[in-house]
């Protein structure tokens, strides 16, 4: 038998990994959703090989299991399904959040199957099966989070996959490191486009608008519910995130109050010299 995939959740990001695996490895690939549409839809355009309503026949035999479902089905689907992994078989999840996660499932795991999670840096505002795109792999960030006790080898084939999908640049770090820098460049990035929409101008048409504007409330078009459970799972590392840039908006109001036009001068040029700096690393 050749190697089998098995992908948990066939909405936006794991119906587009499934397509963008494709022939990866030789690899079959069985996907699982709760929604039929999802997975008729899935079957006939050739994305996936299998399609299954329940985790355990989609996981049983699989080398390779893929969450991509909300962090808090994780621990349950594991504990539920633990005697149909695979001995030996890998085991992954997609999810944003991953400190909180991984405390939960460390001592679920099968004893035989290993685990190292992954965060592809990639999306779209829009979620749901009808949005997959196999391409929105390619050229983006894609990080891996070993356990302790995750084999190398396995985090070795998480950058083969990187690589495969077309990811362009790949960073390993532990749980806790990766939670508090995604509060500052996904998580606030989010909050700061979402607050920017809860309150807009009324006086505002499309001839008013630009580039600034369009990046500046991209994705705030947002899935509620995702980013409500991503926003709270990792509200430790995003409450400081969020005090610093409240207080960087305090201190550009306060030199607009004060008429202080060296200050505000001094805020912008710093800023500048920092994206400068973001950009080399």
């Amino acid at each position: 038998m050749g190697y089998r995939i098995c992908i948990i959740g066939l909405g936006l990001m794991g119906a587009s990994l499934a397509g963008a695996l494709k022939r990866w490895r030789g690899a079959s690939i069985a996907g699982m959703d709760a929604d039929a549409g999802a997975r008729e839809s899935a079957k006939s355009l050739g994305i996936i090989d299998e399609a299954y309503s329940e985790a355990r026949h989609a996981i049983n035999g699989a080398d390779l299991v893929i969450f991509c479902v909300y962090a808090h089905h994780i621990p349950l689907l594991i504990e539920k399904n633990a005697g149909f992994f695979r001995p030996g078989s890998l085991l992954t999840d997609i999810c944003g959040v991953k400190s909180g996660l991984y405390a939960k499932i460390e001592g679920l795991l099968p004893e035989s199957s290993d685990y190292v999670g992954i965060h592809p840096m990639a999306g779209k505002e829009r979620a749901g099966f009808k949005n997959a795109d196999p391409a929105i792999y390619k050229n983006s960030g894609f990080i891996i989070c070993p356990l302790p006790a995750s084999k190398p080898e396995n985090i070795a084939l998480m950058r083969d996959m990187a690589s495969y999908i077309g990811a362009a640049r790949v960073a390993v770090c532990p749980p806790d490191e990766h939670d508090s820098v995604i509060a500052y460049t996904s998580d606030l990035m989010h909050i700061a486009s979402a607050a920017l929409c809860v309150d807009y101008h009324p006086g505002m048409t499309s001839a008013f608008t630009a580039g600034a504007f369009r990046d500046c409330t991209r994705v705030a078009d947002i899935d509620a519910e995702a980013w409500t459970e991503l926003l709270m799972d990792n509200r430790e590392f995003i409450k400081d995130r969020l005090d610093r840039y409240i207080s960087n908006l305090s201190a550009i109001r306060g030199a607009l109050e004060e008429k202080d036009g060296r200050k505000l001068f001094g805020i912008l040029s710093h800023a500048g010299k920092n994206k400068r700096e973001m950009l080399k690393r």
